[in-house]
């Protein structure tokens, strides 16, 4: 009895696809999982730095040394403590 195309059954599987068709379908599914796996890897190794993964909401040292000099405009800070602090930020 020869069901199915023959006895060797080519045309079972997926879709009708047979072995081969199966063998195709199987290595890309492969392939698909193994990106998958690389980039979930990647995710959770990747350390990116705070300010390009959050949009640098909190600003960078340049802004931070706008801010102080603000602050010693408006009188906020004496010329000692200004000093005092553009040091400690490397300016």
């Amino acid at each position: 009895m020869m069901w199915f195309g023959g006895p060797w059954a080519w045309n079972i599987g997926w879709f009708g696809l047979g072995g081969i068709g199966m063998m195709i379908i199987g290595l890309v599914g492969f392939i698909l999982f193994a990106i998958g796996i690389v980039y979930v890897l990647k995710w959770i190794f990747t350390v990116p730095r705070y300010e390009r993964r959050y949009g640098g909401r909190y600003g960078s040292e340049e802004e931070a040394f706008e801010v102080l000099k603000m602050r010693y405009a408006k009188g906020e800070i004496s010329k000692e403590e200004y000093e005092r602090m553009k040091r400690e930020m490397g300016f």
